[in-house]
């Protein structure tokens, strides 16, 4: 299991209504092949700072799947408009997870 990482900064005091999208998004990733689980963290030191973390079966799934899928269409027409830059997003996968 791969998992997409997306640091993302919002537009000040946008924070309630970005979660609200997030959450309306949240089926989009529940159907979508190869999608496992998906999480939304925010900062505590900068409230306007948040990480997606979407895990995904393989990184096709998220890259070739899911991108080119209407329902990324749907899932960018949510939450994009609240983006303050573009999202740095990385793939990673667990090395080691203690406890």
């Amino acid at each position: 299991m791969i998992y997409e990482v997306a640091n993302v900064l919002i537009k000040s005091g946008m924070g309630q209504q970005f979660e609200q999208s997030f959450l309306q998004a949240l089926p989009l990733f529940k159907r979508a092949a190869g999608c496992k689980s998906a999480r939304l963290e925010r900062s505590v030191e900068d409230l306007d700072r948040y990480l997606i973390v979407i895990g995904w079966q393989t990184l096709d799934d998220h890259v070739v799947g899911f991108r080119t899928s209407d329902d990324y269409a749907l899932w960018r027409a949510l939450v994009g408009d609240f983006f303050a830059a573009p999202p740095l997003v990385d793939h990673t996968e667990v090395i080691v997870s203690g406890f």
